[in-house]
């Protein structure tokens, strides 16, 4: 009696941040959706900037604060004004936008820890803090933090960038700040990370790799708050920045009537913390392949695994990779992540699709060889942990014949 009694929904989504609200506002206009949130939805740590053609395409102009030309990184030697038409997000107005299209669109939002799951009568009985539902398909959008992921014992590897900092309001600069990374080089390998609001509110924050574990952001207050006394004395902290950018790999990014979506799914790319770009450029294909999925009646573990395939090409994963092991090695070379960019300068104007993640196969292959250019292959042994090492020089040794047939091949041609 207890079952019958339960409310029903096509779809359950637990999370209530970018991924699961963007998949929410995609997939409600086909079905009937509920999501979940343990804290209050439309309530972040984080902070986002994008770029101004994504902006307007995925409709979030409305929560933009500012504009800049460019993206400037620094090493110890090295400067990089990386040219691209970015903005910066307000965070929560971000959220405010997808919560009420997703309301809009019949979403049922409720603020439910997620506790427990159990399979029933062709789908998925769940369980929160307050209450059972049952749906035919669950949407895990809670992190990597995932209790059904930790339940399985599924991730394979993780890496992390960990944040900690926060929105300062502060006088106006006569020279302002810039969208910009640059490096404390400090024993710890810790990086600041600027995001202008305003002329007079900046959210600014440090940041350091982590390899094979998540970290806690809050073993990095004492840095950040000396790295605040040096750039805003007289700041006031008005609102907290932190949390972790994970990125690895799952064994498995699907069980059967269940799916894994956003930094649960390991969305985030290696070595380029923007997973919040990686929602925006993702969820229409993946709500498509959900909807497929659901139309059919095909929840398996198989089919569903595909969807979350179809997010993932293999050439960018591979060379993601690469990317990835020289991010967390770089910054324990002496230069402090100085052949990093050095890469970056090497690329040009086409650096730029590295931080956008769009990437050809030519222009895989050209960044593959020039990374080789720039950094010594005795470097290279000496900063990447042995695991790691027979893959990076693998595909380096690949992408190098790969673009050594295509020269010869455009040769033939002409």
């Amino acid at each position: 009696m207890r079952q019958k009694s339960m409310k029903k929904y096509d779809i359950i989504i637990a999370g209530a941040g970018p991924a699961g609200l963007t998949a929410a506002v995609e997939l409600s206009k086909k079905f009937k959706i509920l999501v979940i949130e343990r804290r209050k939805p439309g309530t972040t740590s984080s902070t986002w900037y994008s770029y101004a053609d994504r902006a307007a395409k995925y409709n979030i102009e409305e929560a933009v604060t500012t504009r800049f030309k460019e993206i400037r990184f620094t090493s110890p030697t090295q400067k990089h004004y990386m040219k691209d038409d970015c903005v910066v997000l307000d965070h929560n107005k971000v959220l405010e936008l997808w919560i009420k299209r997703a309301k809009a669109n019949g979403v049922v939002i409720r603020q439910e820890a997620f506790r427990d799951y159990k399979y029933a009568d062709g789908g998925v009985k769940v369980i929160t803090s307050k209450g059972e539902y049952f749906t035919r398909l669950l949407i895990d959008a809670m992190g990597s933090g995932s209790e059904i992921i930790a339940r399985h014992n599924l991730i394979k590897r993780h890496d992390a960038w960990v944040i900690y900092g926060g929105l300062i309001k502060h006088e106006k600069h006569e020279k302002p700040y810039f969208l910009e990374y640059y490096p404390l080089n400090d024993k710890d390998n810790t990086y600041v990370g600027i995001h202008p609001h305003s002329d007079t509110e900046t959210n600014i924050y440090v940041f350091q790799g982590r390899s094979n574990t998540m970290g806690n952001p809050a073993e990095l207050k004492e840095i950040f708050n000396k790295t605040i006394a040096e750039l805003e004395p007289n700041g006031e902290k008005i609102q907290n920045l932190g949390g972790t950018i994970v990125s690895g790999s799952l064994k498995k990014y699907a069980l059967d009537n269940i799916i894994f979506f956003g930094a649960s799914g390991m969305l985030n790319p290696d070595g380029c913390g923007m997973g919040f770009n990686e929602i925006l450029k993702q969820h229409q294909t993946f709500a498509k392949g959900i909807a497929k999925a659901m139309k059919k009646n095909a929840l398996d573990q198989k089919t569903l695994s595909k969807v979350a395939d179809s997010l993932r090409d293999q050439e960018t994963l591979n060379f993601q990779k690469i990317i990835g092991a020289f991010s967390l090695y770089f910054i324990k070379s002496k230069g402090k992540w100085d052949g990093g960019v050095k890469w970056l300068n090497a690329m040009g104007e086409e650096s730029k699709y590295w931080m956008r993640n769009e990437f050809t196969m030519d222009w895989i292959m050209k960044a593959n060889l020039r990374l080789h250019k720039v950094i010594p292959i005795k470097e290279t042994v000496s900063m990447i942990p042995m695991d790691n090492l027979p893959f990076v020089l693998e595909q380096l040794a690949r992408f190098s014949v790969k673009a050594a047939t295509s020269v010869v091949k455009n040769r033939m041609k002409k």
